[in-house]
């Protein structure tokens, strides 16, 4: 898998990309909200606090799964004779479309479903510009 992608790059991004789930899901932009629309208090977050840990290695895990796919996506995608920027349009487009089914059925509200597409929106057009243009 690594024979054309960075390691390097893979693992700077995700690391990227934590840093900015924290802030996307904090009080500064969208976590007062993302909680209110899910039902979470102040007081199931302390009582979830032992796990954070084994939560925030998991999500790093997935991320860097996820980034290693995107770094493929960046690689391959002019044998489709799509510019990087295309492909993630496209993968945002198939992200959001197959999300509305699930938002759909959980119950889950618009503002919620945009919170959520819009942090993967920006996961793939973020992630596809840093591993385009990491320093190989």
């Amino acid at each position: 898998m690594f024979e054309v992608i960075h390691e390097f790059a893979v693992l700077g991004t995700a690391c990227f990309m934590m840093a900015l789930a924290v802030v996307w899901y904090s009080p500064m932009l969208f976590g007062n909200l993302w909680m209110k629309e899910l039902g979470i208090t102040e007081e199931i977050l302390e009582k979830k606090k032992p796990d954070m840990w084994k939560h925030m290695i998991l999500t790093f895990i997935s991320y860097t799964v996820m980034l290693g796919l995107l770094a493929q996506m960046v690689v391959y995608a002019p044998l489709l004779t799509l510019s990087p920027v295309e492909a993630a349009g496209l993968l945002v487009l198939f992200i959001a479309a197959g999300a509305i089914p699930v938002s759909l059925f959980e119950g889950r509200s618009y503002k919620y479903y945009g919170i959520q597409i819009g942090f993967y929106a920006l996961f793939i057009f973020l992630g596809t510009f840093i591993l385009q243009y990491w320093p190989w």
